[in-house]
């Protein structure tokens, strides 16, 4: 499975604290390691040959860990489809293996020096006699592994919001800037266009590919856009690449600072030491997210193209009527000191003057000294 992020799995394999240990005994036949019959060979379409490139490639995004350390020098076997020796190869280190191992051809098979010798963290050991006792042992480390990757990512998703965003070749979509507020558990709400829905959140593995599960309850079009089991194309503690069976493809970009993403057109701000309840609003503050939330979306043309960007004019009021005619505007720089106030929004294409109109809400709240 060529997968970028799965070709870096071996990132996370030391936590399973067990090693093993590939040895050469001194009174081997080598005459064994030829005589060999396909069922005891590694093919090189194999899922463990797959799982040895991945623990002696030397990825620059990778810290040198593994939970396999070969001990040097042993010798490599190629066959070719008839199970036919092609060559023989002393390799002394990871390099050298992995590159020996880029040299398999399709339909190829290779055979390495059994048995392999593992050691336990209290020092006992076991033999490993075939490829297959190999594969189960390794089978043991990544299903362990793979419960520490989705405890990872879980805990990581919890600690502040992802927003979503596209990859640079997409040119537009109506979810950029949307934001997934998890609450532990696998618990999500998703907030859009100033709605919030409720849904889950997990995570889970199904071979060795991790997934992402959302599903929203909700019967409208952000529900059938969101219920997917999305596959995990990226993963770090800053982002999360997604990508589900009709090839959509999102970022989602974490995000810790409280005003630098948007949920809804509700703004709530600490109350004044000096006046219980009561709390301070400048309403130019908001402007970004009511423009994020509220504006009307561009449109892509029939070249695939988007409009020039709009520097929407936005202007505030006491009431609709006020609004809906431009009149009697609230200044956006000054201070509204108030409990819980409903402002009135006009959002305006200056160039074409086409405009909507929307409600904020500013409220006071207790905040913890």
């Amino acid at each position: 499975m060529n997968n970028p992020f799965f070709m870096t799995f071996r990132n996370f394999l030391l936590s399973i604290s067990i090693l093993f240990c590939l040895v050469s005994c001194d009174n081997e036949d080598l005459d064994d390691l030829f005589q060999i019959t396909e069922a005891e060979l590694i093919a090189e379409d194999s899922d463990l040959f797959s799982l040895m490139d991945r623990i002696t490639t030397d990825d620059p995004n990778a810290t040198d860990v593994t939970c396999i350390d070969f001990i040097y020098s042993f010798t490599v076997v190629i066959y070719d489809e008839n199970i036919e020796l092609q060559s023989s190869v002393i390799v002394n280190n990871d390099q050298e293996f992995s590159d020996v191992l880029g040299t398999v051809e399709d339909g190829q098979f290779i055979n390495v020096s059994f048995p392999i010798t593992s050691q336990l963290d209290d020092g006992t050991t076991l033999t490993i006699n075939d490829k297959d006792e190999l594969r189960a042992a390794i089978d043991a480390c990544i299903e362990v592994e793979q419960q520490v990757i989705i405890g990872n990512a879980t805990s990581s998703a919890v600690e502040c919001v992802w927003e979503v965003q596209i990859p640079d070749d997409v040119v537009f979509n109506t979810y950029v800037d949307a934001v997934f507020k998890l609450s532990g558990a696998g618990v999500v709400e998703f907030f859009y266009r100033g709605d919030r829905y409720d849904g889950t959140w997990i995570f889970y593995f199904i071979e060795d590919e991790l997934h992402l599960n959302i599903n929203l309850d909700t019967d409208e079009v952000v529900g059938e856009d969101w219920n997917f089991d999305w596959k995990v194309r990226s993963l770090s503690n800053v982002m999360i690449g997604i990508e589900n069976d009709t090839e959509t493809q999102f970022i989602l970009q974490k995000e810790c600072e409280a005003g630098a993403y948007c949920t809804t057109l509700l703004f709530e701000a600490c109350e004044e030491e000096d006046m219980p309840g009561v709390a301070s609003f400048v309403l130019e503050d908001y402007i970004e997210c009511i423009i994020v939330i509220a504006a009307p979306q561009p449109v892509v043309d029939d070249m695939g193209e988007l409009p020039d960007p709009i520097e929407w004019q936005i202007t505030f009021y006491d009431t609709q009527i006020d609004a809906d005619a431009a009149t009697n505007p609230i200044p956006a720089d000054v201070a509204i000191i108030t409990d819980v106030r409903e402002i009135y929004v006009r959002i305006e294409n200056p160039e074409t003057l086409e405009f909507t109109t929307t409600m904020i809400t500013l409220q006071s709240m207790e905040c913890e000294e």
